[in-house]
């Protein structure tokens, strides 16, 4: 926001010089980024934060200035004389859209002459970094620039049938905006026609057909509210910004809407001649309601850390155009001006005196303390897995937790429940909460992959929803994605499990889901008989060319079980003996039958086991697999015999023979 040094002076009184005005208002949060000297006058450029519309005017800024100074606002005049024709015989406005235009507000002027605009008004406007045109068009432009509304001129003879309708647009319609550009207009969104076609695109700019020129002698005077949500959205599919679009985007005053028509309407009565025709027009969808708000002294004392006097609270709240309803000694009722839209809760309130009353002025030192808090254990597991899964090289995602109803996002391997949609979905698409992490995964692997990111491997923490009886089951999940295969997935989840501490032996149940998992290639894991998650390689119908797998965990289930307690012990002294076993099993029996079967036989010195091939071939019978693993026997007080090995060895064997039907592979 530039404004003009001078221009400025107009509205307040005040002795700075324009460092010093550049610095205070710096200090109350209107950071200065430049000043430049433009003829004999200064120019500064503002920074103003997207919550501060009423500071995109002069006259806010003002208020501002006299809040610092201590001294007050002096508006600009507003009264004019107008003719006994009534605007009703000149125009009709019809708004047919009255939530995204609540207020529109039209006067006409007659037999005016355009020229240049007044020497004064084109210096101001060229110090801030504005064109001058004409006497119309420039007025417009300062008065926006001085209130913060923008208003619009029409050539009124131009206008169809003498009618104005704020409407949608129409399948079809174009309009050539003032710039010249030429843009096809949408169903959603929001045009000022004439009574044939799109005179002006509504906030944002207006049609090339209307414009003011040389030969305009009657005008129609627009100025109005529209919803900022609107303005923008329209603006970002056109592709036009403007003033007035970067204003009606973040909001502008309700109250200050007929005001800014009358300035315009008296400027152009003094710089154009013509005739006001009687009265206005007035579209609006309901009276803007006040809002109020109770500050307690004491609570602006706590916040603050300092005790700032009653009196003083009172005159910064008054400066800054607060409306005192009622004040004690204890509490302050205050009714906010339309224009401070950001002002809503008692905070607010808060900040704005301390911002005038001075950051610096407030004490470093509070008694408020600071306790250290330790992390609960759930914290430390999300920590461990994160730090373990970023050191072998994966990456985190965050993805969103509404999605959409495909298929593919209604996979849910938690429940026999369908999926919650949600009542009023801001969009079609995101209507439903997401059961499983795995498809939101699958979607980011799928962006990698048309961006050229072939190799992948990512993961997620976080919540899926399951339904309840009233309100939604919420579980934490660990989810993985990695280009690997079935077995190198395995190993990874199973170190995960012994970096966490968790000494429970896993199951690796078949699993079937044919929209995630290729068929045959999909586990579900178990501890203790309860699932823990499911591992698989894609299904190839999710169309990745490489070999991908996928991991679904409860995170919940992870924490409980974990166990960060570290527990040392001596290095062996003494060899270990290894033998390699391949059996012959039914194609029922499963690594984890035959792991759980060696385990409870007991032997002494087994101290570990390790899976390493399945075959099925000629030499192997139908309905039969073969199965190798290796393992591992060692003592810690002597060195193993050869015949100790072998009876511990056949012990498992027949345990094996008899539990399982299991037999030695000869060859």
């Amino acid at each position: 926001m530039k404004i003009s040094y001078h221009w400025l002076k107009e509205y307040v009184a005040f002795h700075l010089t324009p460092l010093e005005l550049a610095d205070r208002l710096t200090s109350v949060g209107l950071v200065v980024a430049e000043i430049k000297p433009v003829e004999d006058d200064f120019c500064l450029d503002i920074e103003i934060t997207s919550n501060r519309p009423d500071c995109l005017g002069i006259i806010g800024i003002a208020r501002e200035v006299a809040a610092i100074v201590g001294g007050s606002v002096q508006f600009p005049e507003t009264n004019f004389i107008s003719v006994n024709t009534e605007i009703s015989k000149a125009i009709t406005i019809v708004v047919e859209e009255p939530v995204l235009c609540p207020h529109y507000t039209a006067r006409v002027i007659r037999h005016i002459t355009v020229a240049p605009s007044p020497d004064w008004m084109q210096k101001r406007l060229r110090c801030i970094g504005l064109r001058p045109v004409n006497n119309i068009v420039d007025i417009t432009n300062y008065v926006m620039m001085e209130t913060g509304q923008p208003l619009h001129a029409f050539d009124l003879d131009k206008v169809a049938e003498q009618k104005i309708l704020v409407r949608r647009a129409r399948s079809g319609e174009e309009i050539v905006a003032l710039n010249g550009a030429r843009r096809a207009l949408f169903h959603d969104m929001l045009v000022i026609a004439d009574g044939r076609k799109p005179v002006a695109i509504a906030g944002i700019m207006g049609g090339k057909e209307t414009e003011v020129s040389e030969s305009t002698r009657n005008i129609l005077l627009e100025c109005a509210q529209f919803e900022p949500r609107q303005v923008r959205r329209t603006s970002r599919s056109l592709g036009i910004a403007s003033d007035s679009s970067y204003r009606f985007e973040r909001g502008t005053d309700p109250e200050g809407i007929d005001r800014a028509s009358q300035r315009a309407t008296r400027l152009i009565k003094e710089c154009s001649g013509g005739e006001i025709t009687s009265g206005a027009i007035q579209r609006t969808s309901g009276r803007h309601e006040t809002k109020k708000i109770t500050i307690r002294m004491e609570r602006l004392h706590k916040v603050l850390g300092t005790e700032i006097k009653r009196d003083r609270a009172l005159d910064i709240l008054k400066r800054l155009s607060f409306k005192m309803l009622n004040d004690s000694e204890n509490f302050i009722d205050v009714e906010v001006p339309g224009f401070r839209g950001d002002v809503y809760r008692e905070i607010d309130l808060i900040e704005e005196i301390a911002r005038i009353y001075g950051y610096d002025k407030i004490p470093a030192k509070t008694s408020v303390c600071v306790r250290g808090n330790t992390k609960s254990k759930a914290e430390i597991v999300e920590d461990t897995i994160r730090q373990f899964l970023t050191g072998l090289g994966f990456y985190e995602v965050k993805t969103f937790s509404i999605v959409d109803a495909s298929p593919l996002q209604s996979v849910n391997m938690w429940s026999d429940r369908a999926g919650i949609d949600i009542a009023n979905p801001l969009r079609q698409e995101e209507s439903r909460l997401r059961t499983s992490l795995l498809p939101s995964l699958i979607s980011a692997k799928v962006y990698n992959l048309n961006h050229g990111t072939e190799q992948i491997k990512i993961f997620e923490i976080a919540k899926v929803y399951l339904a309840g009886n009233k309100l939604p089951q919420e579980k934490n999940c660990l989810s993985l994605l990695v280009d690997a295969d079935f077995l190198t997935v395995k190993g990874i989840f199973e170190a995960l499990l012994r970096n966490l501490g968790i000494v429970l032996q896993c199951e690796w149940v078949p699993f079937s889901e044919s929209r995630l998992f290729q068929d045959g290639r999909a586990s579900r894991i178990q501890m203790d008989g309860n699932p823990v998650g499911y591992c698989g390689e894609a299904s190839q119908a999710l169309g990745f060319k490489a070999v991908s797998c996928l991991v679904e965990v409860d995170h919940d289930l992870l924490v409980e079980k974990s166990n960060s307690a570290k527990k040392y012990q001596d290095l062996p002294q003494y060899p270990a003996v290894f033998r390699d076993l391949a059996l012959l099993v039914n194609e029922e029996v499963t690594w984890s039958s035959i792991e759980q079967c060696i385990m409870d036989t007991r032997v002494d010195f087994l101290k570990e086991m390790k899976f390493f091939d399945i075959y099925r071939g000629k030499q192997i019978p139908a309905g039969k697999k073969s199965v190798a693993f290796n393992l591992c026997f060692q003592a810690k007080d002597r060195t193993l015999t050869g015949e100790e090995v072998d009876n511990a060895q056949q012990k498992i064997v027949d345990t094996l023979s008899r539990t399982l039907g299991a037999e030695l592979r000869r060859a």
